[in-house]
């Protein structure tokens, strides 16, 4: 798990989130979000066993100044986290930080006109989001196919954790309900 360098990750349609990881056409995650929490606390299991593998939990109740911790629930490590920039409504970004809280990469949508066309036209103009390094290097991108149910495709090319571009990836689709 976690050894390729792309990823498509399927949403189900139901009350709340639900979204399915795959790695080379083979499942590796699953996730269920409850709508309506105030803090949000959810888990991916393994959809073979339903094993617990990740656990995502919010640090506050406020979702806009939020960091949405990854914690590995074999290890107890934590993976990283998710931070929501403070000023990312014209075009949505967010921060991935590392293990030890220092940025690794910000994952940024892809154009203004476009995400105005997202935010205040329709939901159906599919999203595109570029993962870039603080050096400024592209380390992978996430974009969503036009289809019935929500499905995209992640594809990392850079030294980056999978798990957390990954997992963090599915935490912003969840923030954002794309």
């Amino acid at each position: 798990m976690f050894d390729g360098r792309h990823y498509e990750v399927r949403q189900k349609i139901r009350v709340g989130n639900a979204y399915r990881i795959y790695e080379n056409d083979t499942a590796i995650l699953e996730s269920k979000q409850k709508k309506f929490r105030l803090k949000e606390d959810f888990s991916f299991t393994d959809p073979d066993t339903g094993a617990e593998r990740f656990r995502v939990k919010a640090d506050s109740v406020l979702d806009i100044s939020a960091a949405y911790d990854i914690v590995d629930s074999q290890t107890g490590e934590r993976v990283g986290s998710v931070k929501r920039s403070a000023m990312s409504f014209f075009k949505h970004e967010y921060k991935l930080l590392g293990p030890d809280g220092q940025t690794v990469a910000t994952v940024v949508e892809d154009n203004v006109p476009m995400a105005l066309a997202r935010r205040l036209i329709t939901t159906l103009v599919p999203f595109s989001y570029d993962i870039i390094s603080p050096s400024g290097e592209k380390l992978g991108s996430a974009s969503e196919s036009f289809s019935f149910r929500d499905t995209y495709s992640i594809d990392i090319r850079g030294d980056i954790d999978p798990r957390l571009t990954v997992v963090g990836m599915v935490v912003i689709d969840a923030i954002e309900e794309n």
